[in-house]
């Protein structure tokens, strides 16, 4: 009886590395989707604050929709949703622009770009 305990050991010990490995996978997957997903339910609401804010002003701290921000900044036809900093020290966030596309950024969809980088803080 003992034998077969400690025998069962390792096939224990494999099943809960795999089962915390599953388990950092798919909180990582939730996380990329999940901003992704709060991002689509945002965007109307940050539109709108896009379009009613006056060149040069910032906004701090502010939370628009399910996203919260550390500013959010017009800079002539472009508002700035600055997110934060990610784990690497990369400022991210989301450009509205719906007059022309940024350089260095990702394309989201209609007038909403994505950025990575120290540029735009």
């Amino acid at each position: 009886m003992i034998g077969t305990i400690r025998g069962s050991r390792p096939t224990s010990r494999r099943a809960a590395y795999w089962v915390a490995g599953l388990s950092a996978a798919i909180l990582l997957v939730a996380l990329i989707w999940g901003e992704e997903l709060r991002f689509l339910h945002s965007s109307a609401n940050m539109a709108a604050v896009a379009r009613t804010l006056r060149d040069g002003v910032e906004l701090r701290d502010q939370s628009i929709g399910s996203l919260s921000f550390a500013f959010v900044r017009r800079e002539s036809d472009q508002v700035y949703f600055y997110r934060g900093k990610t784990g690497g020290g990369d400022g991210y966030g989301y450009i509205w622009s719906p007059a022309r596309r940024p350089s260095d950024v990702r394309h989201l969809m209609g007038p909403w770009y994505g950025f990575r980088d120290d540029a735009h803080q």
